[in-house]
């Protein structure tokens, strides 16, 4: 009804009508869209009732679209963030196990020294020159636990 108003009058007619001046010639069309309305009631309600459903759909798609987005961006954080932790827990294992060799040779190094100074020592008492070979012999028995 309003598009049909807008074609007849729509020129400015309207603007500059005096009131209850175009009823004579719009009455009758306002007559019939009232007559429609009564007749198809039931058929309007059930366009209007689907359009607000369909308005409902629409903010609710739209609100989904925003969720949607938003869980986009919070993946692609969740992302990030677990690349960030994968290179630290391997930059973590690198280090542990350079950590672990240099430990390994430390102690090695410790065991070495220690076996010289052994061996170092056992050749010193060996070679040494005592008046008593028993000495030597018990030593003997000791460190190397045979006869």
């Amino acid at each position: 009804m309003k598009a049909d108003f807008k074609k007849r009058y729509g020129g400015g007619k309207a603007d500059t009508a005096i009131a209850k001046s175009l009823n004579k010639e719009f009455g009758p069309v306002m007559k019939e869209h009232m007559k429609y309305i009564i007749e198809h009631a039931e058929e309007i309600e059930k366009l209007l009732k689907v359009k607000a459903q369909v308005s409902e759909v629409k903010s609710i798609m739209l609100e989904n679209i925003d969720k949607a987005i938003d869980r986009g961006e919070n993946l692609t954080t969740l992302a990030d963030k677990t690349e960030n932790l994968r290179d630290q827990a391997q930059a973590y294992r690198n280090q542990g196990t350079k950590i672990r060799r240099k430990m390994w040779y430390q102690n090695m190094k410790i065991k070495l020294v220690v076996l010289g100074i052994l061996v170092l020592l056992i050749l010193v008492i060996w070679l040494s020159d005592w008046k008593d070979c028993s000495v030597k012999r018990k030593l003997f028995h000791i460190v190397f636990g045979g006869e």
